[in-house]
C-alpha cells in the first residue's frame, strides 16, 4: 500500500506545541518529517512543510501539518478515504475567492478547520496545516523553495490552480481539529493579517486562473 508521509515546519520556541501535535498523530503515519527552521541552514518558514517532497522518490499520500494543531485519531484515515473517493487534493480549511483586491481574511467565503463545515465542494485556497494529496496527482516541490514565504496556503493553491489540480473541502464537525492551546503572538496569521498586500496580490493571481 502507498505510504502516508507527513511533514511539518517548526520554529524556535515551539517545542511544547510541536510535542502535543506529534502526540495527537501518533501511529497514524508511516513517517513524519520535521523541518526545523531554527536548526536548518535555510529558513524556509512555513514553506518547510513541503521540503519533504524534495526527498521522496515513491508516490505517497503527503500530509502537510501545522505545529500548533491537535489532530483527531481518525484524521489520516478520513483524509485518505476522501482523497481516494475524490481523486483530488483534500483540505479541512480554506477559501472560495469572491473577487479581486478583496481583504484576504474577511473578503472571501471561508471554511474554518476549527468550526462546523458542511460544504464538500471545490475551493480555491487550501489551508496547508490540514491538507493532504497523492504525490502522483500533485507534487508541488517548488513551494518549499519559493521566494514568497509565510504564505504557503496561497502559493500551494496557486500552483494547484495553475496545473489544473482541484482542491476539495472535507466536511467536519466543530472541535474535530483543535488548537494546541499555546498562544504564539508570532504566528503567521497574527503577522500577515496586519499587512495583506502580498496575500491579496497572490489571491488575485489565483482568481485570474478561475
Amino acid at each position: 500500500p502507498m505510504k502516508k508521509i507527513a511533514c511539518v515546519a517548526t520554529f524556535d520556541g515551539r517545542d511544547e506545541a510541536l510535542g502535543l501535535m506529534l502526540d495527537s498523530v501518533k501511529d497514524q503515519f508511516d513517517r513524519i518529517l520535521i523541518y526545523d527552521n531554527s536548526k536548518s541552514t535555510i529558513d524556509l518558514t512555513d514553506n518547510g512543510k513541503f521540503a519533504g517532497l524534495l526527498a521522496l522518490k515513491d508516490p505517497c499520500y503527503y500530509f502537510t501539518l501545522d505545529d500548533d494543531l491537535i489532530y483527531p485519531p481518525d484524521y489520516v484515515s478520513r483524509m485518505v478515504e476522501a482523497i481516494d473517493y475524490t481523486g483530488r487534493i483534500v483540505t479541512c480549511h480554506g477559501r472560495i475567492l469572491q473577487g479581486e483586491n478583496l481583504n484576504y481574511y474577511n473578503g472571501h467565503r471561508f471554511f474554518p478547520c476549527f468550526g462546523d463545515v458542511m460544504y464538500d465542494g471545490l475551493i480555491d485556497v487550501a489551508g496547508t496545516g490540514v491538507t493532504a494529496f497523492r504525490t502522483d496527482y500533485f507534487n508541488p516541490v517548488q513551494v518549499a523553495v519559493n521566494a514568497n514565504q509565510r504564505m504557503s496556503d496561497l502559493i500551494f493553491s496557486y500552483y494547484a490552480k495553475k496545473e489544473g489540480k482541484k482542491i476539495v473541502m472535507l466536511p467536519h464537525a466543530k472541535g474535530w481539529i483543535k488548537d494546541c492551546g499555546i498562544n504564539h503572538d508570532d504566528n503567521i496569521h497574527a503577522i500577515e493579517s496586519k499587512k495583506q498586500g502580498r496575500l491579496i496580490q497572490t489571491a488575485n493571481e489565483i482568481w485570474k486562473l478561475k
